[in-house]
């Protein structure tokens, strides 16, 4: 059911249609003020309307691709289906909707339609899971997953990309990989064994999976232990400990080479939580626990990462802190499934503000097929020049009416291009919205829009 609201309700002030709906003050999650320092926070503080206006839709992109990726990655675990409310509002909107008021999609559609994908891969940005998934009736046989790193440069780093082929059952998901972004972390993907933990999503191997979003609770007592098995000895010389809001007031690092016998190597009386980085007298072992002698607060132990190096520590090299993921699904003769693309800070998380940095790129727009009295054509847009060309808008102008062509359904939007590449993009329209010519408007992320093409 939609209610509408009435003119006359919409003129009283007393009324509470608008304050109870998007940037009213009771608004719930769409209140102004949360949105506003979401968007600032993660891409920077606008000079003007405009460019706050594009920042919010990569914001949108990203809640609205998570939220539906999240169902996936759990996909008949817990998770049966998941329901969007008002997500096509019936009066113009700024928020949340999969497509305005003008039929216009929106960041948060070409999130959503990316992340509904019949044949999909994702990323899990909270322990760099990378997943297939498959819900249509057939099983997906021998195909390939591939993820490709790239630093704010565009230049690909080898070092931190995979490769690996999959079978993906029908209706189902399976996990290809865990993308690795702190290769000199001994800790990684090792055995954990802990004293207690509160849930199975909160367990202690979350310490070592690489996440930034994945943490281990203990249980709400003083004396908690958390250890990581190495697998071998090694020679150890600073740890660091990544917490959640309850940390540890007190505790001990300890060694062992059979966990029967510890030796305690540091011990913090005032501890200050967040992230510790603490330098050791180089020691050689194989098992490193942390004892929790006392806590901050009145829950228990939560860390988000406990993380090992030994005195030969790299530091990412060739990784700028702001890079780039892009995924590739094909199938066994190597035709294309799924592609997704996401933007990730490994240094402070959601800080996303390095975007702001990127000089402008060279684009060009070609016709690869039309056919104006069916509404469709095909177009080509690629990046010409050496530096990425980051979420390019797409929009058709007619030429005689200078209106925009709207309800338009395109196969992508908002488009990254790496150096030097070309994607195809399909577009559909009503043929008499066509007549006279259409523009091809491209706005590249923080540059003037351009015409493109004529057509």
């Amino acid at each position: 059911m939609v209610a509408f609201a009435t003119d006359d309700q919409l003129k009283n002030d007393d009324d509470n249609v608008w304050n109870k709906h998007f940037f009213g003050k009771e608004a719930s999650n769409a209140n102004p003020i949360n949105y506003k320092n979401s968007v600032n926070t993660q891409y920077g503080e606008s000079s003007g309307l405009e460019e706050f206006c594009e920042k919010a839709q990569l914001l949108n992109i990203e809640v609205m691709k998570g939220m539906y990726e999240a169902w996936n990655d759990k996909m008949w675990n817990d998770a049966a289906g998941i329901l969007i409310w008002m997500s096509h509002p019936a009066y113009p909107s700024f928020v949340w909707q999969t497509y305005d008021y003008y039929y216009d999609p929106t960041g948060a559609y070409w999130g959503a339609k990316k992340a509904c994908e019949h044949l999909h891969i994702q990323w899990n940005a909270s322990n760099n899971s990378i997943k297939a998934v498959n819900t249509t009736g057939k099983d997906l046989k021998g195909a390939v997953a591939k993820a490709t790193i790239y630093d704010l440069n565009g230049k690909e780093v080898p070092a931190y990309g995979q490769t690996k082929q999959i079978d993906v059952a029908a209706s189902n998901i399976a996990e290809v990989f865990t993308l690795n972004f702190n290769p000199f972390n001994l800790a990684f993907g090792k055995n954990v064994v802990a004293s207690s933990t509160t849930a199975t999503s909160k367990s202690a191997s979350m310490v070592t999976d690489g996440g930034a979003g994945s943490r281990w609770e203990s249980e709400y007592s003083d004396h908690q232990w958390i250890y990581i098995d190495l697998g071998k000895e090694e020679k150890i010389d600073n740890v660091v400990l990544k917490w959640e809001a309850a940390f540890a007031k007190e505790y001990d690092l300890q060694v062992s080479n059979d966990t029967k016998e510890w030796k305690t190597v540091y011990t913090n009386k005032e501890g200050k939580g967040g992230t510790e980085k603490i330098e050791l007298e180089p020691v050689t072992a194989r098992y490193v626990k942390l004892t929790g002698i006392k806590r901050a607060t009145q829950f228990g132990y939560s860390l988000f990462e406990f993380e090992i190096y030994d005195e030969k520590t790299k530091k990412m090299d060739g990784l700028t802190s702001l890079h780039f993921i892009k995924l590739e699904l094909t199938d066994v003769e190597g035709n294309l499934l799924s592609e997704n693309f996401y933007w990730r800070n490994g240094v402070d998380d959601l800080d996303y503000t390095l975007l702001n940095t990127l000089p402008e790129a060279k684009l060009s727009c070609r016709v690869v097929d039309k056919s104006v009295s069916d509404g469709k054509m095909k177009i080509a847009l690629k990046n010409n020049s050496g530096t990425v060309a980051f979420a390019n808008r797409v929009r058709l102008i007619n030429k005689e009416t200078q209106e925009r062509v709207l309800p338009v359904i395109m196969s992508d939007n908002y488009i990254t291009l790496m150096p030097g590449e070309e994607k195809m993009i399909s577009v559909e329209a009503k043929p008499e919205m066509l007549k006279g010519g259409v523009s091809v408007l491209v706005k590249q992320y923080g540059k003037a829009e351009q015409n493109k093409l004529d057509i």
